[in-house]
């Protein structure tokens, strides 16, 4: 399990470009109780993705960095790992479904990583990975089960509890689980009163339905808008640090996503990609009773092509 000391580490660890994203105040969220916005969406690459892309390709060793690296992502881990990897000399490498969103291949590409498809199946990420690995001698990042991902996610924790002592609830968007780990474990081990809950489309619930079984479940596929919450499983380890320190994860229709990302392109004045939003559709639906305390609604990303957005703010 990752310590809270292992994400201060990875904290002081980050480099410039990675910034302390603001936590805005968006008194229209939550029932009249105060509540914020951590806007990872104005994050370096658009995501929180960046934190976890350095933290991991930072740690690899002379002979790694020299063979580089590969990962499989669905757009926002491709784009840090793109960007990090350039900044630190590392040659990398993104395994993306032939369905991807043509703007973020392209943006992957533009960044410096060499994009690999596979087919359209989450096991078959897998298996190019392991055909990498085994043919070219890259560097496999399972970015869904490595501690050093959860520590890079987990420094957002830090700074929500930094710019809010008192939060009360924060809420997380899941796909395999690592962003919830890290954030939850820094937060419980700061604040072991605070809420942790996270959030995931209706049509892509594997974290919602392994932690009501008690076990990881899979899904047979992910179906839902949000192309960066896809994941069919999640991770055990981040599964293991979802039954240790997150209360709940609840799900949100598609209706309400495209609802969140317009209200907080009109009140918040934040451009979010549908991923991105499902914590504000979580309060804005009602799905959530107030807490205690101030609540925290994590904005992971804002990497949305042009007309998908125009699409999502049409009424």
């Amino acid at each position: 399990m990752v310590t809270v000391d292992e994400i201060e580490a990875a904290r002081r660890r980050l480099p410039p470009e990675v910034v302390q994203t603001p936590l805005l105040p968006c008194p229209a969220l939550h029932e009249g109780r105060p509540a914020f916005l951590k806007a990872e969406s104005l994050q370096v690459t658009g995501s929180y993705k960046a934190r976890a892309a350095f933290t991991v390709l930072a740690s690899l060793d002379p002979a790694a960095r020299q063979r580089g690296a590969v990962l499989a992502s669905s757009g926002n881990f491709a784009a840090a790992f793109a960007f990090m990897g350039r900044r630190l000399g590392i040659p990398t490498a993104v395994v993306m479904m032939r369905k991807t969103a043509p703007y973020k291949v392209e943006r992957t590409h533009r960044l410096g990583a060499e994009v690999i498809f596979c087919d359209d199946r989450w096991d078959a990420r897998e298996e190019l990975l392991a055909r990498l690995e085994a043919e070219r001698g890259l560097t496999v990042i399972h970015h869904y089960e490595d501690p050093r991902v959860i520590a890079g996610h987990g420094t957002i924790g830090l700074e929500i509890l930094e710019d809010c002592p008192e939060a009360g609830l924060v809420l997380v968007p899941v796909s395999s689980g690592g962003l919830l780990a890290g954030v939850a474990a820094a937060v419980k081990a700061r604040r072991p009163g605070a809420r942790v809950i996270g959030v995931q489309p209706e049509g892509a619930d594997a974290m919602a339905r392994s932690l009501e079984a008690g076990h990881v479940v899979s899904i047979p596929e992910a179906r839902t808008m949000c192309d960066a919450l896809v994941a069919t499983h999640p991770g055990e380890l981040p599964f293991q640090h979802a039954q240790r320190d997150v209360e709940a994860v609840v799900r949100v229709s598609e209706a309400e996503i495209a609802h969140a990302v317009r209200f907080l392109a009109i009140e918040a004045k934040l451009v979010a990609e549908p991923g991105g939003a499902v914590t504000t559709a979580a309060l804005l639906s009602g799905r959530l009773r107030p807490a205690e305390g101030p609540t925290v609604a994590l904005v992971s990303g804002g990497n949305v092509a042009p007309e998908r957005l125009a699409a999502l703010l049409r009424v």
